[in-house]
């Protein structure tokens, strides 16, 4: 009797656990958790509704481009969308900036071309930096100033018209800057929600509850945007959780928002799963071939991981000489949308001809134009010769980066996919292999080579076509980190938090002029003895207007006044004791208020 007491009593007390579960984790922890399912359920819908549009829209024109009296005809829908995007890219714009490595800051349309650029650059945006210092603008109010659904809306409509009219690029780009907006956009402070901080009614408590304040809560919510976007095109919701860190983070990914980015992911996996019953991937396969274990298909992988990365290596240059001819010869929007439809319009009609002459398929059009998914399920189910899986490596690459280099809104994830599985299809007839046992790998090397994510290109292959392509999935991985180095085409992608400093351990702050200091001069403050920092501008707040005005080089003899602000440079260290300082002095005036 007693060890069935003592046994009950244990049930009890593993039930009261379960019961106090809540408990365990901090409010912030709850909040992140709840955000996090909000994302994903609001981003599965509206990408759901893009990608379905995209397809259906793009299957329709296909359609009346063949059953036409000429594929000529293909040059209306193109020029029409181009015309589309290029008036959408000039409605209410806003302009996002990205740091090279030479250290030149350039200038990118909020949706024009790969939106994964623009994406990376407003994740950024609420971190402190130089620039941001000194135009008096820190944390999530940057992010608050540039547009968040109304980006959403027009980027989805961009995304729309340049895919469906039939211009060649991917969905995962656009979905990512939707799902990044979409997010950002769930916690931005807008009229009616500050009218009810000041009323306390329970919509008021919760938006104080609810609202991202702090830049390390609001990249939370934006990455797991991105990662639930990502999650409901490929069907992999760890691979793009792991997209999504590795993108913004490169070889440091950051576990604790990995958490709420995979939360995300798998809301919007699972709603996904719901609506299609079954599993939501991207590509079809009937069957799954298990690779052979042989020394001669790891020698044909080494071989296709080779292949690989040349290929990647010219992509890359084609498309810095891409992007230099149609920014910088062709200024004018309305040309410069034009000129890429009609070169992705050339290219689809000279592989149409091509084919047709010689034979080799009935689907030309199709090899070029639209996102490219129908022509990798081809080729997993074997229906493409050498012959057309070059002719649609070449013609897609040139076509992807007419579209996008132009300003068209596609992106270049699902292409570096396309690229590895025609170098991969044309392998396997050489080498007479089952067309799948190369093409998932060659999708690795693709991932790797191309856009720099080995974890979730690792990811992506074990979810989506099993456990038995780990070991070439990692075959490929290696040889893709070795001959890609660090290259990626994302070129707003960043390395290491020391880039993203001043010099390593020196960063610029802004503070807040105490109530001691009021009215009194630097010199008076002996500023530069006491805590060892350099003054390098003052926000003063004196204008009619109640708008701050910049001083650069403020003079040490300028009269502080309290809701004055310091732009302070300095080592880290010396600014955390000037910040314990001024938390002394601000707890000062607390106590005698």
């Amino acid at each position: 009797m007693k060890s069935i007491g003592s046994a009950f009593l244990d049930a009890i007390k593993h039930l009261n656990i379960v019961r106090n579960l809540p408990k365990y984790f901090d409010e912030e922890e709850q909040r992140l958790a709840v955000q996090s399912v909000v994302i994903g359920v609001v981003v599965w819908a509206i990408v759901t509704s893009l990608k379905t549009a995209v397809h259906w829209l793009f299957e329709t024109v296909l359609h009346f481009i063949e059953a036409g009296p000429s594929p000529w005809l293909l040059f209306i829908p193109l020029l029409l969308g181009a015309l589309a995007v290029a008036w959408l890219a000039r409605f209410r714009p806003s302009v996002l900036y990205y740091r090279d490595k030479r250290g030149y800051v350039h200038e990118l349309n909020d949706i024009e071309g790969d939106g994964l650029e623009r994406a990376i650059s407003l994740y950024y945006t609420s971190e402190p930096s130089f620039e941001q210092a000194l135009t008096g603008q820190e944390g999530v109010e940057v992010r608050w100033q540039l547009p968040t659904f109304s980006l959403a809306i027009r980027k989805f409509l961009a995304t729309l018209v340049t895919l469906g009219s039939g211009g060649s690029g991917g969905l995962e780009a656009s979905v990512t800057l939707i799902g990044e907006s979409v997010a950002a956009g769930l916690f931005k402070p807008r009229s009616v929600t500050q009218d009810s901080q000041r009323h306390p009614l329970l919509i008021g408590r919760f938006w104080n509850w609810w609202y991202a304040d702090k830049t390390d809560h609001l990249q939370t919510a934006q990455l797991s945007g991105i990662a639930a976007a990502v999650a409901v095109l490929l069907g992999t919701p760890f691979a793009a959780a792991f997209f999504a860190s590795e993108v913004m983070y490169r070889y440091r990914p950051v576990i604790e928002k990995l958490v709420y980015a995979l939360i995300s992911a798998m809301v919007a996996f699972f709603l996904s799963d719901l609506v299609t019953a079954g599993h939501p991937v991207t590509f079809e396969t009937e069957l799954l071939y298990v690779p052979p274990t042989s020394g001669r298909y790891f020698a044909v992988l080494l071989l296709l991981g080779i292949c690989v990365s040349l290929v990647s290596h010219y992509f890359k240059q084609l498309r810095i000489s891409f992007e230099h001819g149609f920014h910088e010869r062709q200024p004018n929007i309305w040309r410069r949308h034009l000129l890429g439809a009609f070169v992705t319009g050339v290219v689809a009609l000279t592989v149409h001809y091509v084919t047709e002459y010689f034979d080799l398929t009935d689907h030309g059009l199709e090899l070029v134009l639209g996102p490219g998914e129908s022509v990798v399920n081809m080729a997993f189910a074997g229906e493409l010769t050498i012959a057309v899986a070059l002719i649609a490596l070449v013609a897609k690459m040139v076509a992807t980066l007419a579209t996008i280099t132009s300003g068209g809104s596609a992106g270049l994830l699902v292409p570096t996919l396309f690229f590895g599985t025609m170098v991969a299809s044309a392998l396997a007839n050489v080498f007479d292999y089952e067309p799948m046992v190369l093409i998932v790998p060659a999708m690795v090397a693709s991932l790797v080579s191309i856009a720099n994510v080995p974890l979730a290109a690792i990811l992506f292959a074990v979810e989506a076509f099993g456990s038995v392509y780990m070991v070439p999935a990692l075959f490929m991985m290696v040889i893709g980190t070795i001959l890609a180095h660090e290259q990626t085409i994302y070129r707003t992608q960043r390395d290491t938090y020391e880039s993203r400093q001043i010099l390593p351990g020196v960063s610029v702050r802004r503070v807040s002029i105490p109530a001691g200091w009021a009215n009194q001069t630097l010199i008076d403050i002996d500023f530069r003895r006491h805590f060892d920092l350099n003054v390098i501008g003052l926000v003063e707040c004196r204008s009619d207007d109640g708008r701050p005005r910049m001083r650069l080089g403020t003079a040490s003899s300028t009269v502080l006044e309290e809701g004055d602000t310091l732009v302070v440079l300095g080592r880290d260290e010396k600014l955390a004791e000037l910040d314990s300082f001024l938390e002394i002095e601000y707890a000062k005036k607390e106590r005698g208020n």
